[in-house]
């Protein structure tokens, strides 16, 4: 567009110069046309200027998201690769502290037969050492009471319950 612009500029400057030459005055219509045409001329160069230099700074914005964009996919694709390697890391962890708790679990179940069982062995051996303390506190008292009567009946007869070698009578 700009050349166009140009060329159709320089072609209307070299049909104009005779006239602008000889000295006519500026209402001539061809140096009006020649001057409108400078002015457009001007005005497009400018407004290419401005056009360009806003093309360039979005080039330029576009090259830096660009950048930062492939940045961030690198940063993001990195931190990926951690996170997944930290998800399997923690799922063998699981696997492992499951087994764990599995065994264990089967431990506590077979410690609380084991307490259920020692619990009713200790019950049955209370209730036979009760049975049993309580026959020989029973004797206790019966020979407790039979030496009590033992006594009394020695201080009243002493010879009563001598041992004597009877064998010789």
């Amino acid at each position: 567009m700009k050349m166009a612009c140009a060329r159709a500029f320089a072609l209307l400057s070299a049909a104009a110069a005779p006239w602008a030459a000889a000295g006519q005055d500026s209402a001539n219509p061809l140096n009006k046309v020649i001057q409108l045409m400078d002015d457009l001329s001007a005005k497009v160069v400018k407004d290419g200027e401005v056009a360009a230099k806003a093309f360039h700074d979005y080039t330029e914005w576009c090259d830096d998201a660009s950048h930062n964009a492939k940045f961030a996919i690198e940063d993001a694709t990195k931190q990926k690769a951690k996170l997944e390697a930290k998800i399997g890391e923690l799922g063998s962890d699981i696997e492992v502290a499951t087994d764990r708790i599995e065994k264990l679990a089967a431990s506590t179940q077979s410690a609380d037969a084991d307490l259920k069982n020692a619990t009713r062995i200790r019950e049955k051996e209370a209730a036979d050492f009760a049975a049993s303390e309580k026959e020989l506190m029973e004797t206790v008292d019966t020979l407790t009471r039979a030496i009590g009567i033992l006594e009394k009946e020695m201080a009243k007869n002493p010879a009563a319950f001598a041992q004597l070698d009877t064998s010789n009578l």
